[in-house]
């Protein structure tokens, strides 16, 4: 099981920033809701909610939503975020030490 990701847990964005052309990137999980339920202390990330918002591909800002998530753990109605999941084409590459999620 992949573990659970939090506000601030790392995404790679691999559209990134450059000036006209991709260069991939580091960002991070968007805020969460206040709330929300907290893993290790840290709001946990969940469908919907925006990645941290960067540059893309140079021109235009990223505001992507998590766009997949887990179908069976939920935190208010909402799958949770985890490694792997995705928003838009930017991928979560950090998460919880201790908390997982199928």
């Amino acid at each position: 099981m992949p573990a659970i990701s939090r506000t601030g847990d790392k995404v790679l964005s691999p559209d990134g920033t450059g000036k006209n052309c991709a260069a991939p990137m580091q960002t991070a999980c968007g805020p969460g809701n206040a709330k929300m339920v907290r893993a290790n202390g840290i709001l946990i990330v969940h469908e919907g909610l925006q990645v941290a918002p960067h540059p893309k591909g140079g021109c235009s800002l990223d505001t992507s939503v998590l766009t997949t998530f887990s179908a069976t753990v939920r935190v208010n109605g909402k799958g949770v975020g985890r490694i792997g999941d995705k928003y838009g084409n930017n991928i979560v590459t950090q998460g919880s030490p201790s908390v997982f999620a199928g």
